[in-house]
């Protein structure tokens, strides 16, 4: 498994998507893929809409005037941080094993990036290292993460 991190104004659905094409992978997006079950009301669409909280992601406030449909505005409301986080790897789980075939490497974007909370609560509450040892746990070994982010991230909380 190879996990893609990145900011939200880096548009990577259709870079993955050929890269996924090109050397034979899968490739996945859970922000999608939340969409599309809550929309098509499936029963872990139901489940998922259930379990949403809502969490104030980081430069929300230049989505919130995009237009309801645009892909950066949906990837804010259908991130994987707002549900809870057993029912989407679930989903993802379901997803692999319904969609691969001979597929070596799977391409999964969307997941921990639990650094786009802009509260620390919220942040220490889903931390990054969950996700990803829950992802390992339930559904094999991430290979590699390839990260697209050009600040970086912050190890140590400043003494006040």
């Amino acid at each position: 498994m190879i996990l893609i991190n990145h900011e939200n104004r880096l548009h990577v659905d259709t870079a993955c998507a050929n890269l996924a094409i090109k050397f034979n992978m899968l490739y996945v997006s859970v922000f999608q893929l939340i969409k599309e079950h809550i929309d098509k009301q499936t029963p872990i669409g139901k489940a998922l809409a259930k379990s949403y909280q809502t969490r104030d992601l980081k430069d929300v406030s230049s989505v919130k005037v995009m237009d309801k449909d645009s892909l950066a505005r949906q990837e804010f409301e259908f991130s994987a941080v707002h549900y809870d986080l057993p029912i989407v790897i679930q989903l993802i789980k379901e997803t692999i094993m319904a969609k691969r075939t001979t597929q070596q490497f799977i391409l999964l974007e969307g997941l921990c990036n639990s650094t786009k909370l802009s509260r620390e609560s919220d942040r220490l509450e889903l931390r990054q290292m969950d996700e990803f040892f829950a992802l390992e746990k339930s559904i094999g070994e991430v290979n590699s993460v390839i990260s697209l982010i050009s600040e970086p991230e912050i190890t140590q909380i400043p003494e006040s």
